[in-house]
């Protein structure tokens, strides 16, 4: 991961001094991975997490726990196996079926998460976005008031960062679950850069100039929003170049007050999401920082398997930061 100048430092130093400051215990369940190991031995450098891996792996720093030669590792796998079976009620499994899940790293490790054992996981390297969802999902469960997991990616550029949401989990989000992203996704941009959140709904069309199902779908989630959070900075439907240009958001919107300055996008669909991020990392010269995983009861981060160990260390000192809120 190469690191930008000017805003987009000073943003991940600052994560990083909240994270070396909270020296949260993060768990990484892909520790064979050698980008893994590489990753756990630079947040030991840093000081920025107390890193847990869940069994010994050739190649590991000496200075990480290791989940099973602690010496109450038999209570916490009992805690684990028990808390499994009761956020997942509906599986009917008997104590022998839930040995047996726990025999999934991901599983194992974001149950550990939920019990207290640790403060957060990272995971992703090896594993699929899917799997290390259902492994939350399953392990960690969602948060109070939540209905949703969404994702979000931190943009950061040397003058300018903001949060896209959903660029990673949910293809065709409704009103209601768009609404969800939106808020969810303007809570993390604000612990996250210390920013009021200013949110733009995006459409192909700005508050009304078009009509469709779509275009009616951003206007249902952002009154969903505005009743739900009536204090926070909300406007859609807007084009992108209505939500972020002043000159443009005078012509077309000069009544919003997020209109030419909004910092959180929150896109229709996946497809829109994921191409928009990719764009400007690709072609803008923006940074993206995530997949950030939204709506758990605790953190737990997703990695991209073409993820550097520079990616791994940020996953980690965000799950740290992230964990000041949920624990």
């Amino acid at each position: 991961m190469e690191m930008g100048g000017g805003r987009s430092q000073s943003t991940l130093d600052a994560i990083s001094i909240s994270a070396q400051g909270l020296c949260r215990r993060i768990i990484f369940p892909e520790s064979n991975d050698a980008r893994v190991q590489e990753a756990i031995q630079a947040v030991i450098n840093e000081g920025s997490c107390q890193p847990v891996v869940l069994k010994s792996e050739e190649g590991l720093p000496e200075a990480c726990e290791i989940f099973t030669e602690h010496p109450e590792y038999s209570h916490w796998h009992n805690l684990a196996k028990r808390q499994l079976l009761n956020l997942n009620p509906h599986k009917q499994w008997t104590s022998v079926d839930a040995e047996n899940q726990l025999q999934n790293p991901l599983l194992l490790a974001a149950l550990l998460v939920s019990v207290g054992y640790v403060d957060g996981g990272v995971a992703g390297s090896i594993a699929t976005t899917a799997e290390v969802v259902r492994a939350g999902i399953r392990g960690i469960g969602l948060a109070k008031g939540s209905t949703l997991v969404s994702s979000c990616f931190l943009m950061l550029h040397d003058y300018r960062v903001m949060t896209f949401g959903d660029c990673g989990v949910n293809p065709q989000p409704s009103a209601e679950q768009l609404a969800s992203i939106a808020i969810d996704s303007a809570n993390t941009h604000q612990i996250l850069t210390s920013q009021k959140p200013s949110v733009a709904l995006i459409s192909f069309s700005t508050l009304g100039s078009a009509e469709h199902p779509d275009v009616v779908k951003v206007r249902q989630a952002t009154a969903k929003v505005q009743n739900l959070m009536p204090s926070l900075n909300v406007c859609g439907e807007l084009q992108v170049d209505a939500a972020l240009i002043p000159d443009v958001a005078e012509e077309k919107a000069p009544e919003s007050d997020v209109a030419g300055r909004a910092n959180v996008l929150i896109f229709p669909d996946l497809s829109s999401g994921n191409s928009a991020y990719k764009l400007v990392e690709r072609l803008g010269g923006c940074q993206a920082i995530g997949p950030i995983l939204q709506g758990l009861a605790c953190p737990w981060m997703d990695l991209s398997r073409g993820c550097k160990s520079d990616d791994i260390v940020v996953a980690a000192m965000i799950a740290s930061v992230l964990s000041n809120t949920t624990n």
